[in-house]
């Protein structure tokens, strides 16, 4: 009895305060003349879980694991990323005065290759010592 009240104790203590999660953050520019991609989301992908963020105006993100903010398991993540400009065209308003949307038009900011983990060529080792992951991004063509 005394060794199971022991184990759950440890047990609690561990899942109260003990995290290997690492925190991650960094920024992403363009390749072409460092400016940041300011828009968008990040995904960090391993397995079936994934960690996302959103990219600020200053191109800086922060990754929690699953919406949690103390940071990502170790292990190799896939990395995609979207941004897009999306536009909604609207056809005549109706009787209420509200107008339908007829199409959607979207026009993307980096280069396709990024929407997908399998595709983006971008990946990232959570080792414990980094903690900050910068990117470069090639922009759309146009």
């Amino acid at each position: 009895m005394k060794h199971f009240l022991t184990t759950i104790l440890l047990t609690a203590v561990c899942l109260c305060g003990c995290s290997s999660n690492v925190p991650l953050s960094g920024r992403i520019t363009f390749e072409d003349n460092d400016e940041p991609l300011t828009t968008g989301t990040i995904a960090f992908v391993k397995g079936a879980d994934q960690a996302r963020s959103d990219i600020d105006s200053d191109g800086r993100y922060k990754l929690g694991f699953l919406g949690a903010s103390d940071g990502l398991p170790p292990g190799e993540y896939q990395i995609y990323i979207q941004a897009v400009h999306t536009e909604y065209v609207y056809g005549r308003p109706n009787a209420d005065g509200e107008a339908e949307v007829i199409d959607r038009i979207e026009t993307p900011f980096i280069a396709d290759k990024y929407r997908d983990p399998a595709t983006s060529g971008l990946t990232f080792t959570v080792d414990g010592k980094s903690k900050m992951f910068d990117i470069k991004v090639e922009r759309a063509e146009r």
